[in-house]
């Protein structure tokens, strides 16, 4: 290491050289780097969708969603699988370890699914959904005009926007919703069928074989050859109805002469609604996972108006919702924390080194130490978003402290140093000094950060990105301090008296008094110590447990949910008129409802439910200055004057990841596993009165099961059997005559539209009408299909949800006014009489939040204490004794009182936030301790008595302490402060560290001392005592 030294100071302009490299490529790095918001934190799954028309809940659960659950079991890295059947869907949502590579997954799932479709009923095709995540919604509109009908305008959101959309590298699907999907219609009139002698079925085969072009290979004529063509395609309403039946005594009977030919709408499960606009056209642009979503958001923007220009004038493509202001407003939180850390760790600096030039070397650090770290960053592929930006916001008064100390000792020997002595000589045998205690703490500071790696789930992917940025920075700054910083003091620093403000020289004196006042009377000191740990420990026992504070995304998301026989229409009123009321609160930008499911929908909803997207305005913008908690009580309340409703209050990326995740929309779910709907029905109904009634338990729900009317068609398989008909007969007239079944394709250029045949509405409007339908025999007779069948009004399940093969359900709450630990320690007390009574086959399981603080906090509590024990290595090799080792490691928990203090003082929640701060937080303490102790022994190894070693240790390591500490704290302060974006994660870290930094601060300048020389002088009786023994055995 000497002559590494000593070749760097030589060499300095090689040295400034690679130097200004660095700065160079790490500005390149960071426009390099991809920007999001948040990490995304969505786990490994593939969701499989199948649209089953006509099936019902129980028919969808089993005939689709067994089959395909059953041919998913067995997959390699499977935790999970998990399914919804609805009415005419099916979603099965296949869960893997977090380490599975996505196109692997899907590769499985695939292979399966091709088994799984020949156990499938005819018609439905299951399909993969788009390759995205929790945070693939990255941009939304909706297409506005007063001239266009709904059906225009999803013609146009179809065919026009959504294709040049999809282009854009990065976007892996336009979802479309709302408005009508055109249709053509054939509406058959039963009695022209009779007149004619033809079956139904005829219709949809004729226009199904005459809507094809055919080719005739070619022929050739001299040395040309020509293709030839048979255009058959049906192009209009006109040639649809020219299509021939039959031949009636030499009449062609035509589909114009049986039915009415017109253009309509497909059957739809959804529409959305817009402010006070009434029905719109919505669509969003899902982001491939892994793509950088900022690049992504300015592609569809740049893109948005070569789009307009395609679209009539009276339509005007307008956003919702727009990523790249979230983006902004987390970036900026960060960044701002940044800038105003560093310009208070400057403020600091200058004022305990009270000279330009050797605050200038300390402050270099800061940036240098960014710049390096941004091209760690690019190209090991990780992205700037608000964690791991946050890294090195919560590391700017932490990446300063290795240069600090070299810089500081550098000065301090110029100043002390011989004349004859070259400055060369100086900064090589000041770096020396300290080269090992400093390489040690940073060692042991980022070892210390190995836990956050090992945290798994949601956690892990949030706060790995904050430790990794944390170890690139440390370990860089180290790398800075030790061969930049040498160079830069050789040529920058002065040789002269060290100077120091009036102000700190009164400070590093009184510090001289009181320590003088601890070491006299040191019991005294050890036992006011222990009882401040002790009261701390108490107040730590009353704190609230949380998983982790919420991220704040600038918009409210509030699922609303009716009774479950309610129609779309009246649904899309009802959401209409609730956007209309919400526009009154003045917060309020705009608000979009979406009820119902899209075409293309990872979130299976009915009718029933809306989903709430309300956009707030800018903070800045706030006309009467409330805050956002006081605007979603003042939605609450306007949403209470709207009668049988229930609402459950969000965030838009929060409420999607949740759902994905783990399939609930809520903080905390009480899910309730068996087999009878009946008996998961009753037990959820005793879970929900329970939930709801336990402190802190806001918009409690429990999943509709039941509510969903239905007309059974039951056939008399006898009197069936004695007109010649089959049950397949009837299933055929239903699934054509009421339902509506798709014949073929009407081609328009590039659009395509299905057709679909069906009798007259007027003829299927309710039951009589429905059993008022003729049906022919094989004997052409006619026959109303009451002579077969009989048909009743059922209630039946409007859902059915499974996870690993086991039917549940589902309720569940948000948790306000109150921690997230007692709250579940509350729950399972008042659940354990109801748990106790269910019968066999039958359990309950808590979900949402709570797995995730459970599985962290577990993991944290298993490897911290490793962790510590290869501190305690380190320490060993770094002070080369174990007792001042064991020294280190035995205060630290007093390094922990602060932190406890202050999330007492500000009223905060022991989160997952707050743990990772602790354990940062003993690495700082840690890091001071040793460069104390190892200064003391230093001392004490050239010759002098303990009382004076301890004395000028802490004397000459008084200033680098409090400029480490200081720097830290400061640096911390503007994430305290901070109110924007992301803020609400990041507070917590810093309230910990810096309450921790002034309680570590204070052990480390007087306990450690005191302890350090009570260990000695019973270490140095003992070895005294052992001499005395020694010679007296001699003698």
């Amino acid at each position: 290491m000497n002559r590494f030294l000593d070749f760097l100071l030589t060499q300095r302009f090689f040295v400034f050289l690679i130097t200004a490299i660095l700065i160079i490529t790490g500005l390149v790095s960071w426009n390099r780097l991809p920007i999001d918001a948040f990490p995304d934190v969505t786990n490994v799954q593939v969701m499989i969708l199948t649209k089953v028309p006509g099936l019902t809940s129980l028919d969808v659960e089993q005939r689709v969603t067994f089959p395909i659950e059953q041919h998913m079991g067995g997959l390699p890295q499977v935790k999970q699988v998990r399914s919804v059947s609805k009415s005419e869907i099916s979603q099965v949502v296949v869960i893997f370890e977090d380490d599975t590579n996505i196109y692997f997954a899907r590769q499985l799932v695939f292979e399966r699914l091709a088994e799984a479709r020949e156990s499938l009923p005819p018609g439905s095709s299951p399909e993969m959904t788009p390759i995205s995540t929790g945070l693939g919604e990255v941009f939304q509109y909706t297409l506005d005009s007063d001239e266009l009908s709904p059906t225009e305008l999803r013609t146009l959101q179809d065919w026009v926007v959504a294709p040049q959309l999809r282009t854009i590298p990065g976007v892996t699907e336009i979802n479309s919703f709302g408005g009508f999907v055109k249709q053509y219609h054939v509406i058959v009139n039963p009695s022209a069928l009779e007149k004619y002698e033809l079956p139904l079925r005829s219709v949809i085969e004729k226009l199904e074989e005459n809507n094809a072009n055919a080719g005739g290979s070619f022929i050739v004529k001299d040395w040309q050859q020509t293709f030839i063509r048979s255009l058959g395609l049906l192009t209009s309403i006109e040639d649809i109805g020219n299509v021939v039946l039959k031949d009636n005594e030499g009449v062609p009977v035509l589909v114009k002469d049986v039915a009415e030919i017109t253009t309509g709408a497909q059957t739809r499960q959804g529409g959305v609604t817009r402010d006070d606009k009434g029905e719109v056209v919505a669509g969003m642009v899902i982001m491939l996972q892994g793509a950088n979503s900022k690049n992504v958001v300015e592609d569809v923007k740049e893109k948005v108006p070569h789009i307009q220009k395609a679209l009539p004038k009276n339509v005007k493509l307008n956003p919702f919702y727009d990523r790249t202001s979230l983006i902004q407003a987390c970036i900026k939180t960060v960044v701002d924390a940044i800038g105003e850390g560093g310009i208070c760790v400057i403020f600091v600096l200058f004022l305990f080194l009270a000279e330009l030039r050797t605050a200038a070397v300390v402050l270099f650090s800061i940036p240098m130490t960014f710049l390096v770290s941004f091209i760690i960053m690019d190209l090991s592929g990780m992205s700037s978003n608000l964690m791991s930006l946050g890294g090195l916001a919560f590391s700017v008064g932490m990446v300063v402290d290795a240069t600090i100390v070299v810089t500081e000792n550098a000065r301090r020997h110029l100043a002390l140093a011989k004349p004859d002595e070259t400055r060369m000589a100086i900064v090589s045998r000041s770096v020396q000094e300290v080269v090992r205690p400093v390489s040690f703490s940073i060692f042991i500071v980022s070892l210390i950060l190995i836990p956050l790696f090992t945290l798994q789930g949601m956690e892990g992917k949030m706060f790995i990105p904050l430790a990794q940025t944390m170890l690139i920075a440390l370990l860089v700054s180290l790398g800075i301090a030790l061969f930049i910083a040498p160079a830069l003091s050789e040529s920058l620093l002065p040789r002269g008296k060290e100077y120091e403000f009036p102000f700190v020289s009164w400070f590093h004196r009184l510090y001289g008094r009181t320590l003088n006042i601890c070491l006299k009377y040191q019991w005294t000191t050890i036992t006011l110590s222990l009882l401040l740990l002790i009261g701390t420990a108490s107040l730590a026992l009353g704190l609230g447990t949380d998983f982790m504070p919420e991220l704040d995304e600038g918009a409210i998301a509030i699922n609303s949910v009716r009774l479950p026989n309610a129609s779309l229409a009246g649904s899309v009123k009802v959401a209409d008129e609730i956007g209309r009321m919400l526009k009154v609160v003045p917060e309020i930008e705009t608000v979009v409802g979406k009820t119902g499911r899209a075409e293309i929908s990872e979130d299976p909803m009915g009718p029933e439910q809306t989903d709430f997207v309300i956009m707030l305005k800018s903070r800045r913008d706030f006309p009467q200055g409330r805050s956002k908690a006081e605007v979603t009580e003042h939605i609450r309340q306007v949403l209470n004057q709207v009668p049988g409703l229930r609402h459950s209050f969000s965030q838009p990326i929060a409420l999607r990841v949740n759902e994905l995740i783990s399939g609930i929309k809520s903080d905390v779910a009480v899910k309730v596993f068996g087999d009878d709907l009946d008996l998961l029905a009753k037990y959820a109904g005793e879970v929900a009165a329970i939930l709801a009634t336990t402190p802190g338990a806001y918009d409690t729900k429990s999943a509709q099961l039941s509510g969903m009317r239905q007309l059974d068609i039951q056939i008399d398989r006898a009197a069936a059997a004695r007109y010649g008909l089959n049950a397949g007969d009837v299933n055929e007239l239903i699934e054509t005559a009421v339902g509506g079944k798709v014949a073929t394709t009407i081609i328009e250029g590039q659009r395509r539209f299905d057709l679909q045949v069906r009798y007259p509405e007027n003829m299927r409007k309710n039951q009589d009408d429905i059993m008022n339908l003729r049906i022919r025999t094989p004997g052409d007779n006619l026959i109303p299909l009451r002579q077969i069948a009989s048909i009743k009004a059922v209630e039946v399940p409007i859902e059915v949800k499974r996870e690993n093969g086991i039917r549940s359900l589902v309720v569940e709450t948000n948790v306000r006014n109150r921690d997230l630990g007692s709250f579940i320690a509350d729950l399972q007390e008042r659940l354990e009489p109801l748990e106790a009574k269910l019968p066999t086959g039958y359990f309950l399981s808590l979900g949402g939040q709570f797995e995730n603080q459970q599985r962290a906090m577990k993991r944290l509590g298993l490897v911290v204490p490793v962790v510590l024990l290869f501190i305690l290595i380190l320490l060993v090799m770094a002070l080369g004794k174990l007792r001042d080792a064991l020294l280190v490691i035995t205060i630290l928990p007093f390094a922990l009182v602060g932190g406890i203090i202050a999330l007492w003082l500000w009223e905060m929640t022991f989160s997952v936030s707050a743990a990772i701060a602790f354990i940062v937080l003993l690495g700082v303490a840690v890091q001071d301790g040793v460069l104390l102790i190892s200064f003391m022994r230093q001392l004490l190894d050239e010759g002098k008595e303990l009382p004076v070693a301890i004395r000028q240790a802490c004397a000459l390591r008084y200033r680098a302490i409090m400029m480490t500490t200081l720097t830290s704290f400061i640096g911390h302060v503007p994430m305290l402060l901070s109110t924007g974006s992301g803020a609400d994660i990041q507070k917590p870290l810093a309230l910990v560290v810096n309450g921790g930094l002034v309680s570590s601060t204070l052990l480390t300048l007087y306990v450690v001392p005191v302890v350090f020389g009570l260990l000695e002088r019973r270490y140095a009786r003992s070895d005294e005592q052992d001499v005395k023994e020694k010679a007296a055995a001699d003698k």
